[in-house]
């Protein structure tokens, strides 16, 4: 049976415009190179939702892809996302405008907070001549740093008011939204959102998203990790989960979701492969898995998603382990006293 190809995402004037139902992810894309063709071979297998962030460093290569493709600019869907760095209001327009210069676009579909964090700047100059990549440094980022390290210094007065509670700190992401807002009114975004919001960093902006709502929240969610009560929140509040590692990454242990007997049963059980079976699963759910892969057979089976029977999608369902311990991606031991994804 078939899922549905789209979801609706609300914007501006309480109306709803269409999102892909799986995104094509390009974060860590490596060596030069990979993320184009990648991106292109992605395209051609039917993606049309591309998701991206500055941070990345693969902007220019996914337009390149773009350009390459022959696919209308209005048949495409393209997230992008701005850096902590970026954060104090004045500057979050500076991480966009690189973005689209870069991937040779005029607007982005829809435009993320990354984190709810922020930090200092070395100077408005400095983000303004950024650059970004697997390689870069926080220097050539424009992030500063304490004196002898690589650790950023935090912007306490523009992070979300539950994580500077936590340190102490008084702060707010408030204004840095209010920013976000005045880009959808200048036509470069056509939605924005956040990425790696808890619950309690959300409710303090749902007063100020009356106009122009919260369209989104991108959050790590696969079956080790459902997020449940997350969701449940942002779909009484409309918004859309989009999902990043739907596959989820290795564990310590070395433990991965994909060698699974569970989920290799489900997919088996399914007629699918291991990934289609997973990004099924996502879409079952009503939320946008953004899975990532360079093979090409691969790519296009992501694609490929299909209603997971009742046992299959309750096998996964059951796979959550328990107190947020199935989540495979955190920064926030290198982000000083911000405890992030508490809800």
């Amino acid at each position: 049976m078939s899922l549905p190809t789209h979801f609706p995402l609300k914007v501006e004037g309480g109306k709803f415009v269409q999102i892909p139902s799986v995104g094509y992810g390009t974060w860590a894309a490596g060596e030069k190179g990979w993320c184009k063709d990648a991106t292109l071979a992605a395209l051609k297998a039917g993606y049309r939702h591309l998701d991206c962030a500055w941070m990345y460093g693969v902007d220019e290569e996914v337009g390149a892809a773009i350009r390459e493709s022959g696919i209308p600019r209005s048949e495409l869907f393209i997230t992008s996302k701005f850096w902590p760095n970026f954060a104090a209001p004045e500057n979050v327009e500076i991480c966009l405008n690189h973005s689209l210069k870069l991937m040779g676009l005029d607007y982005v579909d829809l435009f993320l907070a990354h984190w709810p964090v922020a930090f200092e700047p070395i100077s408005r100059e400095a983000l303004e001549n950024a650059t970004t990549g697997p390689e870069a440094t926080s220097t050539q980022r424009g992030i500063k740093t304490h004196p002898g390290t690589d650790d950023p210094v935090m912007d306490w007065a523009h992070i979300s008011e539950n994580l500077t509670s936590q340190a102490g700190k008084e702060g707010s992401y408030v204004p840095t939204w209010q920013a976000m807002k005045k880009i959808v009114k200048s036509g470069k975004a056509r939605a924005i959102g956040v990425s790696n919001f808890s619950i309690a960093d959300i409710k303090p902006l749902l007063p100020h998203s009356q106009d122009i709502p919260i369209s989104c929240n991108q959050i790590e969610v696969h079956p080790w990790l459902p997020n449940n009560e997350l969701i449940a929140f942002m779909r009484e509040n409309n918004i859309l989960a989009s999902c990043y590692c739907p596959f989820a990454g290795q564990k310590a242990d070395g433990k991965t979701l994909i060698t699974d007997p569970i989920v290799q049963k489900a997919a088996r059980d399914s007629g699918m492969d291991v990934g289609q079976c997973l990004q099924s699963w996502a879409v079952q759910r009503g939320t946008v898995p953004l899975g990532k892969s360079a093979n090409e057979a691969r790519i296009k089976s992501n694609l490929a998603v299909a209603k997971l029977s009742v046992a299959s999608k309750k096998a996964l369902d059951d796979l959550e382990v328990p107190n947020g311990q199935g989540r495979t991606v955190g920064l926030d031991k290198k982000w000083g006293d911000v405890k992030l994804f508490s809800n």
